[in-house]
């Protein structure tokens, strides 16, 4: 058996807009202009003026989103000439 290893974990997750775009999956000029919007909250660093987003925010605004659907994207419309799920 090996022996567990203890880790600190700290008691807030924050991420910079790079980190925080990544984990979303979007661009960090989208992540700026939802932020903006108040779609997506932030705090400012104290020490450099920067976004700092929390996991859980980020979590909520993920699951806030409709879900994914098997075809492609949920926004886009299905091609003309084809019916929905159809294979080419």
């Amino acid at each position: 058996m090996k022996a567990s290893q203890i880790v600190t974990v700290p008691e807030q997750a924050t991420f910079y807009i790079e980190a925080a775009s990544k984990y979303l999956g979007i661009s960090r000029n989208t992540l700026r202009k939802r932020s903006d919007l108040g779609l997506i909250p932030c705090r400012q660093d104290e020490e450099n003026n920067r976004r700092v987003f929390l996991l859980e925010d980020l979590d909520a605004y993920r699951k806030s989103l409709p879900p994914f659907k098997a075809n492609g994207n949920p926004f886009l419309p299905v091609k003309a000439g084809r019916e929905k799920g159809e294979k080419v």
